[in-house]
């Protein structure tokens, strides 16, 4: 195979690869803005359940241990979208 041939095959295969992953960035990008938007609202619900109603001593502990894995949920959602994002960048 001629040099100028192996160039346009290796251009074409990056192409056809670059494609491929825009489509599926799409894909995940829709699927996770909705995942990040509901457990979005479920933190903020949580959140406000735990500003107006009045902690109990045992109980408190427990919930500020599931508040934080929810916000580090969401946290972890967020760089995962982000990174998409950047992976779904076009030229």
């Amino acid at each position: 195979m001629a040099e100028k041939d192996e160039k346009k095959l290796l251009k074409n295969t990056i192409e056809e690869e670059r494609l491929q992953l825009c489509n599926m960035v799409r894909r995940l990008g829709s699927k996770l803005s909705g995942l990040m938007f509901t457990s979005g609202i479920l933190v903020f619900g949580f959140s406000l359940f735990l500003l107006l109603v009045p902690p109990e001593a045992e109980l408190s502990i427990r919930l500020s241990t599931i508040f934080t894995g929810a916000l580090s949920f969401v946290g972890g959602l967020n760089l995962l979208c982000g990174l998409l994002l950047l992976l779904g960048e076009e030229d």
